[in-house]
Formats: structure tokens, C-alpha cells, sequence
């Protein structure tokens, strides 16, 4: 598959907001080693894609146009207190993409976060059963395979932040 770039004029058939020349050179600069294969590399592109446009729903602002083929760019968008144009894709869209594509490259499924990311809590009842889950009352700490998250949130409604109400 080949790799097409939104640049903020809606793109016919675009599925990435970098090209893998973007990729290789982001990664280059962290000293990190992206496959050499353009098949391999397109693939680990459309995954980190793939997980950023499974946020649609909760960026900032509405889409441009009801058929453009990814989320961005959008109308009404304002980051860190800088207004975006409906023809723009923003930086942080783009270091998104870049961050998850080193992240999967080094093993990490965002769909699927190792449990070495999640705090655990863990009982057991000696003779009948061991029960381990994540601990909602732990805080926790963006951690440097979670760099994607940090630069999401600024793309999210309200951060990313909701409330529950009971």
C-alpha cells in the first residue's frame, strides 16, 4: 500500500498525516531505527494511523467536509491557546502520528497497552481463586513509551478529561 499524505487541502485516498521519509528522519533524530523494508515501514505508518483516527469522535472541533478520509483537518480547532485553520493540519497531529510510529516499532500496541504500563493490584485467597486488575485509585505517570498519549490529549476535547456522575 502506498502511503498519501493529508496536508490540509482533504486529500483524495489519504491515509497518513507523515510520509515515510517524515518518519525515518523523526525517528533518525531520537536515535531510533525504523525498518528499512517500505512494506514494513508503510505497515508500522497505517498502525499508528490507524490508532490515532480511533479518537474522531473526541477531537477538537468538526470535521471539514462529511467525506474527507481522515479527521484532520477540522473547523473550529483551537491548541494551546492557538487557533487552527480549516485548511491546516496541526504539529501536534503530525508528532501524533510520528510518536506512535516509534512506539509500535518498539513492540507497543496502543490498542492493547502491556500490563507493565498498568498499575496492579492483586489479592488472593489462599485455596480459592487470585484475582489481579488494574488500580483506578493509583496514580500514574506518562511514561516514555506513552509520549503518543501526552500530545493526543492536547488534539482532545477538554484534554481528554471527563467527568462520571453518578
Amino acid at each position: 500500500m502506498t502511503i498519501t499524505v493529508e496536508t490540509g487541502a482533504i486529500v483524495t485516498g489519504a491515509n497518513s498525516y507523515v510520509s515515510a521519509n517524515d518518519a525515518a528522519d523523526y525517528a533518525a533524530a531520537r536515535g531510533v531505527t525504523l525498518p528499512t523494508s517500505t512494506a514494513e515501514l508503510e505497515a508500522v505508518i497505517l498502525k499508528a494511523m490507524d490508532y490515532l483516527e480511533s479518537f474522531d469522535g473526541r477531537f477538537k472541533g468538526e470535521r471539514v467536509t462529511r467525506d474527507q478520509p481522515l479527521s484532520w483537518p477540522r473547523d473550529g480547532v483551537e491548541i494551546e491557546a492557538w487557533p487552527w485553520g480549516s485548511d491546516e493540519i496541526p504539529r501536534q497531529v503530525l508528532n501524533a502520528q510520528l510518536a506512535l510510529i516509534i512506539e509500535i516499532n518498539a513492540g507497543e500496541d496502543p490498542f492493547n497497552p502491556s500490563r507493565a504500563t498498568l498499575p496492579v493490584v492483586r489479592e488472593r485467597i489462599e485455596g480459592a481463586v487470585e484475582v489481579e486488575y488494574a488500580n483506578p485509585g493509583q496514580a500514574l505517570k506518562v511514561s516514555k513509551t506513552q509520549a503518543s498519549k501526552a500530545i493526543i490529549n492536547t488534539l482532545l476535547r477538554n484534554s481528554g478529561l471527563f467527568a462520571v456522575r453518578a
